[in-house]
């Protein structure tokens, strides 16, 4: 995994620590190339070639969507208002690493 996936996680634990990483039963992401190959968090995955990040939390999904040209596009399902605050935080982290992707 890159560099900046790596500090997206770290970032996204660290942010949340008690629901990180707790599959439908808190907060994880899923990053998803451009072949539709599904990632978490291991090795070998090429940042460059991310299509879509699925940030996920009680059943709600939000897709980030890089396009690097400094822009995204941000899809929000059905979300319950009571999970928008862990969730906006969640995708600020997830833009600030993509972000920097060359």
């Amino acid at each position: 995994m890159n560099e900046n996936m790596k500090s997206m996680i770290k970032d996204l634990k660290n942010e949340f620590p008690k629901i990180y990483d707790r599959v439908n039963h808190g907060l994880y992401i899923l990053a998803i190339d451009e072949n539709g190959k599904v990632y978490e968090d291991e090795p070998g995955f090429d940042e460059k070639i991310v299509e879509e990040i699925q940030i996920i939390y009680n059943g709600n999904t939000v897709s980030v969507y890089p396009n690097y040209i400094y822009k995204c596009s941000i899809r929000f399902f059905v979300v319950r208002y009571e999970d928008l605050d862990i969730i906006t935080k969640a995708v600020a982290i997830v833009g600030k690493h993509l972000r920097k992707i060359g």
